[in-house]
């Protein structure tokens, strides 16, 4: 019998950085930050039976307009929930239409969006891989 999995989200704090560069460093399709940029914004983990499993760095860009900055989840803890629990606690603190950038290879991610009701808003044509590949822009309402 599998033991039942618990997610908690809670704000990162600065013993958690550890554990974000590792994440950060096993998703080689998320954005590779100097661990310190995440200080500047709202960085947010997510951990699996008291396990940091991932992370979401986002901003309040306007008054009524959200981005994301940053997702990624541990290769070993994918397909659990850990990125939907994540980005449903930016939607739950973030005001008015949420914006976020995926790589259009990345079609897992896209899937997982769509699923969550991330609609598709355009394309940032050369926005990775050093302009050779193009980024898919979603949306999403946070009300």
């Amino acid at each position: 019998m599998a033991l039942a999995q618990q997610i908690t989200v809670r704000p990162a704090q600065e013993s958690d950085y550890a554990a974000v560069s590792s994440i950060q460093l096993l998703s080689r399709e998320a954005a590779q930050w100097p661990l310190g940029d995440y200080s500047n914004y709202p960085l947010l983990v997510a951990l699996c039976n008291d396990q940091i499993a991932g992370f979401c760095s986002w901003r309040q860009s306007l008054a009524d307009e959200a981005e994301v900055l940053n997702l990624a989840v541990d290769p070993g803890f994918r397909r659990r929930g850990i990125a939907s629990a994540l980005l449903n606690r930016v939607c739950e603190a973030a005001k008015g239409v949420i914006f976020l950038e995926v790589s259009e290879l990345n079609l897992p991610a896209i899937s997982l969006y769509r699923t969550l009701g991330w609609q598709p808003a355009g394309v940032r044509p050369g926005y990775y891989s050093a302009g050779t590949v193009n980024a898919v822009v979603m949306k999403k309402c946070s009300w």
